[in-house]
């Protein structure tokens, strides 16, 4: 478990914002509370047994480099294995260093220049990020409602939410919030009209990842933005390169290995199917089209077009698994039939709930957001806590004992 503070200082303005000689404000948070320095200690003595599995890996790579120059003969198998568990073993130990800088030697700070700027930076050890973020796209700062915890300082924009930072405790993120919201003239939540309390209103915008495409002939499509698959495309590009310079290796080295065929039918499915995301990637997609009242799901690959579905309303609804861990979905209605999925979300449903009113509002169509406010979370919460206890009180003496035990904690 991490805490964090935000510090305090001579010039501090009021909560936890601090103003410097140039005017700026700055809201510095950092790491604080025991909980971290066990996680700290844990990671790092994994990262020692991890150090001495990357040396010994490296050791045994250089080996069979050398071997191989020097005799000619390659143990393709050997240093096919070598490389992929390096690749994982480099990455996990990439990983569980960034945990404990971040326990340990890492600050958040959002400072608010007195021309309105804003700037986020991120620390993390020696390691540095600066991100501007425009003024004009803000709507507001608010945190997230998320575990005991609580959730995020976000920034809530019109396309995807930004996340500020996770350090500082929930009361402290807050005062951030209504701080920055107070010195940038935005709205908080709290002053909103009273039916529309509790509950962030929806822009009607198209949030990131999506495009509108207006054909010379037919409805407009709501389409995947052409440069986010661009990137895919690369990335998968990229993916397929490695597994099938993975198989030509492992296809040379002779089927006289023992594990040959263990190893080369996974390493042959693994590089077919990247096969064909790329050519997915490259020549389909799945689109919406935005007919007067009705939404059209339809999957296009190359000159093939065929249509999957139709539906008249949309629905925005909020997951819980088992452990408790909330995502968010939009979709598409069509009783009796299942619903037809949108898009996805586990960070937050701010941009599932702008895509939808946009879309609502560009094919007229009715929307439903039924993710529950926090109100009526408290309210569900307490029905709960209310069930409890009388189950409770009605299991016997212990059970009231306990009943009772429970309402003063509540209290």
């Amino acid at each position: 478990m991490r805490r964090s503070v935000a510090s305090m200082g001579p010039a501090a303005v009021g909560g936890v914002a601090v103003k410097d000689g140039s005017g700026a404000t700055s809201f510095r948070f950092r790491p604080q509370g025991p909980g971290r320095f066990f996680v700290a200690a844990f990671l790092s003595f994994w990262l020692c047994g991890w150090l001495a599995g990357e040396i010994f890996a490296l050791w045994v790579l250089w080996r069979l480099l050398t071997g191989g120059l020097a005799s000619g003969q390659w143990a393709l198998p050997a240093l096919l294995f070598l490389l992929v568990w390096l690749s994982l073993w480099s990455f996990g130990g990439a990983v569980a260093l960034r945990e404990v800088l971040g326990a340990l030697w890492s600050e958040d700070r959002l400072v608010l220049g007195p021309d309105g700027s804003l700037v986020r930076q991120a620390q993390r050890g020696p390691f540095r990020r600066r991100r501007p973020l425009p003024r004009h796209e803000i709507r507001r700062f608010h945190v997230a409602q998320a575990g005991a915890w609580g959730g995020p300082l976000m920034a809530e924009r019109a396309g995807r939410p930004l996340e500020i930072t996770r350090l500082g405790s929930p009361r402290q993120r807050q005062e951030a919030a209504d701080q920055l919201n107070r010195l940038l003239g935005l709205r908080p939540l709290a002053d909103a009209p009273a039916p529309a309390r509790d509950r962030a209103p929806a822009l009607a915008v198209l949030p990131e990842g999506w495009r509108e495409l207006t054909p010379t002939f037919g409805s407009p499509l709501l389409v995947p933005d052409p440069a986010l698959r661009r990137q895919q495309r690369l990335v998968m590009g990229l993916v397929n390169l490695v597994l099938w310079g993975l198989l030509a290796l492992l296809i040379r080295g002779g089927t006289a290995w023992p594990g040959f065929w263990a190893l080369g039918i996974p390493l042959a499915l693994l590089a077919l199917a990247g096969g064909w995301g790329q050519l997915w990637l490259a020549l389909g997609r799945r689109e919406w089209r935005l007919e007067p009242r009705l939404l059209v799901l339809q999957r296009r690959f190359g000159n093939r077009l065929r249509t999957l579905g139709e539906a008249r309303a949309l629905e925005l609804i909020e997951r819980v698994d088992s452990d408790g861990d909330r995502s968010y979905r939009l979709q598409a209605i069509r009783p009796p039939d299942p619903p037809l999925r949108i898009d996805d979300d586990a960070t937050g449903p701010t941009s599932l709930r702008q895509l939808g009113a946009w879309l609502a509002a560009r094919s007229r169509v009715p929307f439903e957001d039924r993710v529950p406010s926090e109100e009526q979370r408290r309210q569900q919460r307490r029905a709960e806590m209310e069930r409890l206890r009388q189950q409770l009180a009605a299991s016997g003496r212990f059970g009231r004992w306990a009943a009772r035990q429970l309402e003063r904690a509540e209290n």
